[in-house]
Order: structure tokens, then sequence, then C-alpha cells
């Protein structure tokens, strides 16, 4: 925890020969992060691939082709499929192509057919009020049809004095024919007055036949379509698990093909760099004996070491948001064990509410158990419901509300907890300073919506702030102290840190809350930190001197969120409970009001609340300690979920 592994940088050499051993060994253990050979000098190239390589490639690409056009969705992995089986069965990928692609082909000349058919109705349906044959409307060559629209209050009393023309008008469409000596001159009319031309449809017969006609062979076509649409999801059912599980092996086959192109390479021999984590160089060493090949372990190197991340499992979901945001350098403290401890909190504090708690716990869980197959959403999944926790948590023993109402379980002493801790039990009772009109004792719950409980929930959030940053800049000066030096280090931020204390010192004093000679201290301290800020940025460290009390500031959202959350929810109640002793529809409505308003507080809560609590932790506390930038882990092997390699490939 606050620590990923120590790395050990290994070279491997050997005969070009047992490079597919060499690549079958190292993908399954999956223990080396492999340093790309980049250079040509020396009498070394980058290699070529293994003899496979190329056969590989090619099938994948079939693999991938069926899987495109039969629209393969991969489904949670059962019982994963054999490789020795896979190789077996794998000629029946062309006849499965042959298939897929002519039922492919087919698909998308009905879909020609039918955008053609839609087409012609499309045009046909403005001729439908014109009793006229349509075939009577082009063909000839003696004298032009104009077809389309014209607004209702056009002129065309100049194109009715014309002897050589004949006008058919309906609501939607309007024709005129005219001699092709006289088409241009009632053309230029036409336009004048605003008409619109529409295309006159290649068929013969009356608009009502053609459009029953062309109606009833749309029909056909969508039926004949969705034919073979089941034709195609019924071979997808058939095959997809076995396409998925191909498409699987045969990748894994091209990665380990691919080895000697991220290799320095001889026309006999091969160097191979890498970095390994440190408990486990013995285990690679010892797989590594079974071939004839040299190897060296070395731990110092100039090169940066990947980072590999090192937490419990409990933790393990929380380092999703550690990669989102950068990986850390090797000197730096990895932070996803404090994310563990805060993010969850934060976002309990926010919501507030027992029965929101519970909710996002069983979404969390059914995410887990759906999409568990998929290691980002799993995490998610995880990491909701441990927010769900800590909601249900907060809900519970200090807020005492569940869906925007407040409940009690003892009385006005919730679950007799505040008089035994606050009350006769545990020494005196006291007041909260800062607080107008604090229960007398402080005791729970505490009700967001009151005086006490608004400014309560508000000054916590800033103390919460307060901790968080000043542990940020903690992190960060030991950082800076291991990596660079003491000097760089206290310029850096033990000046901020100094500036952050110094400041809530002297504003602490100035409420009374600390002695008057504290406020004296506290301005000492602050003139410190600003020096040491100037001496090591300059003018910037001045300009950066708010920004460390706008950070503290920031936590406020914490409390500000949990209010508007509850007022958001016990809106939805009020409305509803005040409707839903109504008869009839109002009750129905009432109760629509409750789901749907109760619904939308639960998504905000997993959005907005989710997003804030990771901005704290990106914007105000990671950005004091974690400079990012590192290589993350990535050994060289592919991970199977569909595949069990039960023999050596090739």
């Amino acid at each position: 925890m606050l620590k990923s592994e120590d790395m050990s940088r290994m070279t491997i050499s050997g005969h070009k020969q047992n490079l597919s051993d060499l690549s079958n060994l190292l993908d399954k253990h999956q223990l080396i992060h492999l340093i790309d050979y980049n250079n040509e000098d020396d009498g070394f190239k980058i290699g070529s691939s293994l003899s496979y390589g190329a056969q590989t490639s090619e099938l994948l690409v079939k693999i991938r082709s069926v899987i495109k056009l039969l629209e393969v969705s991969a489904s949670p992995p059962t019982s994963p499929k054999l490789v020795s089986d896979i190789e077996k069965e794998i000629s029946e990928i062309d006849s499965i192509a042959s298939q897929a692609h002519k039922l492919n082909d087919t698909q998308r000349d009905f879909d020609r057919q039918i955008e053609e058919v839609e087409s012609q109705l499309e045009q046909v349906s403005y001729f439908e009020e014109i009793d006229l044959d349509l075939d009577l409307l082009s063909g000839y060559s003696s004298m032009q049809v104009f077809a389309g629209n014209i607004p209702e209050d056009s002129d065309l009393s100049l194109l009715n004095k014309m002897k050589d023309v004949e006008i058919i008008k309906s609501n939607d469409i309007t024709v005129v024919f005219v001699a092709s000596t006289s088409s241009e001159e009632v053309e230029r009319v036409l336009l004048d007055q605003g008409f619109r031309s529409i295309d006159v449809p290649l068929v013969s017969g009356m608009p009502s036949t053609v459009k029953s006609r062309l109606e009833s062979n749309l029909s056909k076509l969508n039926s004949e379509k969705e034919a073979i649409n089941h034709e195609i999801q019924a071979i997808s059912t058939r095959h997809g698990d076995w396409l998925v599980a191909c498409e699987e092996h045969y990748s894994a086959l091209s990665e380990k093909s691919s080895l000697p192109l991220k290799l320095a390479t001889t026309d006999n021999m091969f160097v191979l760099d890498g970095w390994v984590p440190t408990n486990s160089v013995s285990d690679l060493q010892q797989a590594l004996q079974k071939l004839d090949i040299y190897y060296e372990v070395g731990e110092k190197s100039e090169l940066e070491p990947p980072i590999k991340l090192d937490n419990p499992e409990v933790m393990k979901p929380f380092e999703l948001f550690t990669k989102l945001y950068s990986t850390p350098k090797h000197w730096e403290f990895e932070p996803t064990a404090i994310i563990f401890l805060t993010y969850p909190q934060f976002f309990g504090m926010m919501v507030g509410d027992a029965g929101y708690g519970l909710a996002y716990i069983l979404f969390g869980q059914f995410i887990i158990t759906k999409f568990g197959y998929s290691n980002e959403l799993a995490a998610l999944g995880k990491i909701l419901r441990m927010a769900g926790l800590w909601t249900l948590f907060f809900g519970t023993f200090i807020f005492a509300e569940a869906f925007g109402q407040t409940f009690y379980l003892i009385g006005n002493d919730y679950l007799g907890f505040t008089s035994f801790v606050f009350g006769e039990h545990f020494g005196p009772t006291f007041n909260v300073p800062l607080i107008e009109n604090p229960h007398p004792p402080w005791q729970l719950p505490i009700h967001k919506f009151s005086p006490y409980g608004a400014q309560l929930m508000l000054l916590s959030s800033v103390i919460i702030g307060f901790i968080h940053v000043s542990l940020g800049f903690i992190l960060g000066f030991i950082n800076e102290l291991k990596h660079h030096n003491l000097k760089h280090a206290l310029y850096s931020k033990m000046s901020f840190l100094l500036i952050l204390w110094g400041g809530v010192i002297a504003l602490v004093s100035v409420v009374g809350l600390l002695p008057e000679f504290a406020k004296l201290l506290g301005i000492v301290v602050l003139l410190v930190g600003l020096t040491l800020a100037v001496l090591g940025e300059g003018i910037v460290g001045i300009l950066e001197f708010p920004t460390v009390f706008s950070n503290v500031i920031s936590y406020a959202r914490i409390g500000a969120i949990g209010l508007s959350d509850y007022g958001l929810a016990f809106t939805v109640n009020f409305i509803a409970f005040n409707l839903i002793g109504l008869e009839g529809i109002m009750a129905v409505f009432a109760i629509l009001i409750l789901l749907i308003g109760h619904l939308t507080v639960f998504t905000l809560g997993i959005i907005g609340t989710g997003i804030n609590s990771l901005r704290l932790q990106y914007v105000e506390f990671f950005t004091k300690f974690v400079q990012g930038g590192g290589t993350l882990y990535d050994p060289f092997g592919y991970n199977r979920k569909y595949t069990n390699e039960n023999e050596v490939i090739p």
C-alpha cells in the first residue's frame, strides 16, 4: 500500500531457435514487462514474427470479419474451451464465413430494394389525389410535364391564359402540361411563384393502385429480410461462443508470435530486455532454467521501471481511479489506499440516506453479478457497493434519513447512542463552537435542514478538506525529499503546507477557539510559508497563495450536495404525499412522482455525487503529491477468459 512493487531489470539472451519456446513460457507466466528495442546499431536489428505469425494473422482477420458480420457479442465466460478442440475445429471457419458473407450480401440486397420501394412510395403518395394514370406524366416528345408543390396563395392566372397549358391542382400537388415550345416560359412563371419540383415515379397505373402494390411489395421485402436476420441470428447464437473463443485464442497466438518484434536480434541470436517484480524474479529464473538461454538480473537501472500497483484485494477496485488519473512514478506515493478510505466516505456523507445507500449496494451488486466478466465494470460495481455501505452508515447513524424522510428508533435520542457518548454516562455535555443554536446537548441524528445541521455539515466538510489537503502536501513533501532534496521539498510543498496551517491557526484564533498568542503564531507560520514559496517559485508562489485556501473551501461541496440531495428527495415526498390521499388518477400520479422523483435522485447521486467525490481526489488532493507520467506494468502475455491452454501451442 502507498508504494508500488519493487522492480528488477532482467536481460535474456540466446539462440533464435529458442524464441518460440521462450514466447510460450513468458506468456504462461506473464511476469516480464518488455522494453521494446527501437535501435538498429552494433549489428542488432528488430526481429521478425515467429513462423506461425502470418497464418495466425490471416485466420484472425477472417474470424473477426465473421464476428462483425454476424454481430456476435461476447457473453460472460462459462466453461473455457480447450485450445486443442479449437485447433481441431478451426477448419469450420471457412464454411461459417461463406454463410455469413452470403447472408450479408442478401441482406444488403434487400436493404437496397427496400430503400428503392420506400422512395417510390414517397413519390407516389404525392400524386394520390390526382385521378390520373402515372404513366401519363412522362414519356412525351412534344410536351413537357411539371409536377410539384406550389404555395396556396400563388398566382397562376398567367398560365391559365395560355392556350397550350393544362393545369391539374390538388392540395398537395400541382401538375402542369405544356407544349415543349412554351416550357421555358411556363417554368419561369412557376419558379417565380415558389414552385418546388417533385420527381415523377417511373411506374404505370393509378396512384392508389400503385401505392397498394408498392406497400404489398414492401411488406414482402421486409418479411424476407426479417427471415434473413433470423437466420443470421441463429448462426450467431449457434457459433457465437465458439467464435469468441477462437478470436481470443488466435489473438493470444498472434501476440506470442510478435515477441521478436520487440527484441534486438542478429542472424542467429536475440537479446530481450525487461522488468520483473522483484519478488517474482526467482519464479521466472526457475522457469527459464528449462530452456537453453542466458539471463541476468540487475536491481539498479537508469531507466524508469514500470509501476505495478500493490494493494489488498478489497482495495483493488479503486486502482481504476488511480489509473484514470495517471500512473504515478515509481518514487511517488501510490494513492489507491487513500482513495479507498476517502472516496466512499465522501460519497456516503454527500448522500447520507439509508434508503439510497441500500439501493446503491444492490445496484453495485447487480453490476458485479451481471458484468463481472469485465474488469472495469466489476470494479465500478464494487466501488458503488462500498459507497453504498458508507451511505447506509451515514443515513442510519448520523442523519436518520431514508428516501428523504427522517426517522427515530428510540424517542428523540437516536438508538440511545448520543446520551451515552455525550450525556451523563460519559462526562458533561458540550456545544459545538461556530454553530448557532446547537442542541443542548449535541446529539444525533443531525437534521440537514435545521440551522444547526446545515452549518455543522458545511463546517465538517471544510475541516475534512483541511485534513485531506494537508495530507496531500505532507505526502508531496516526502516525495520531493526522496526524489530531490530537502531544499526543493521545502520550497515546493512545505511552503504551501505552512501557508495553510498558519492561515487556519490565525483564523481559528480570531473566532476565539484558540488563545490570543496563537493568532501571532499563525501569522508567523503563514509568512514563513509564503517566504519559502516565493524563494522557490518567485511571483508564481504569491499567485498560488489563494488556491491553497480555495482548495480547502472546495470541500464544502460535500455538505452542500448533501443538503441539495435531501432537499430534492424531501420535495418529491412532499408533493407525492399531498396527492396520494386523493382518489383516481391523482393517486396514480402521486405514485409516479415518487418513483420517477426518487429514481432521479438516485441517478443524480451516482453521476453528480460520484463525479464530485472523484473531483476532490483529482483536483484538490492528487495535485499535491502525484506528478504522474509513469508506465503501468504490462507483462508479456494474453489473459484468457474463454479458452484454456491444455498444451503448448504451437
